[in-house]
């Protein structure tokens, strides 16, 4: 499985690890904490020494991508995931990288960057691409809405995971929304759309027996 996603893995491993170059590059310039998260208004919260935010984020980002890769390549079922979403998933972690960490060396540097905005516009895309893949992965343990209802039947799958492909697409569209708005509520009925539908969707179908 690796020799087929390959050039995908390469390219997308060097992105992810991209920013220790660059922070390298600025060593000399940032400051000893740089702001690593963020809260509503694009407001920094939180802080990391110059060490773990160029060396330790990029590389548990690396990592992160490829435990998603390896769980996807050991999965029994592996070959009913679509290769288009597979691969979107590597290159958007291989993307999230540079651009966060990016973001935050410019911040840490005085230059205004909106990266709750970024993120946000990011998510918003990922989450569109991801529902319009849904319709098309079959049953599996490693992708879409693996719970017992799901996996067990099917029909309750297939039923599932068309109705979430609409769910994932306008839940990208109001995030990209979000993007430019920056609210709290946006957001929540977002993640709780994202949660509840698609699963008590899948329960419904269950109890008629499917």
């Amino acid at each position: 499985m690796i020799k087929k996603y390959k050039w995908s893995l390469l390219f997308g491993s060097l992105l992810s690890l991209s920013p220790i170059m660059i922070g390298l590059i600025l060593w000399n310039n940032l400051p000893v904490q740089i702001p690593t998260h963020f809260s509503t208004g694009n407001v920094p919260d939180g802080w990391s020494n110059k060490p773990t935010a160029v060396f330790g984020l990029p590389i548990f980002l690396f990592a992160m991508m490829w435990f998603c890769f390896l769980i996807i390549s050991t999965d029994p079922r592996r070959k009913n995931i679509s290769s288009k979403l597979i691969r979107s998933l590597i290159w958007f972690m291989a993307v999230l990288s540079p651009v966060v960490i990016c973001s935050s060396y410019a911040i840490a540097l005085g230059i205004n960057v909106n990266i709750s905005m970024i993120v946000y516009l990011i998510i918003g895309v990922m989450l569109m691409i991801i529902g319009n893949y849904l319709t098309k992965v079959k049953q599996n343990y490693s992708t879409g809405i693996r719970i017992p209802w799901t996996l067990f039947s099917e029909e309750n799958w297939n039923r599932t995971h068309r109705v979430s492909s609409r769910i994932f697409v306008l839940a990208g569209l109001a995030m990209i929304i979000n993007a430019f708005v920056d609210s709290d509520v946006i957001l929540f009925i977002i993640i709780a759309a994202l949660l509840t539908i698609p699963y008590g969707y899948s329960f419904f179908l269950y109890k008629k027996g499917i």
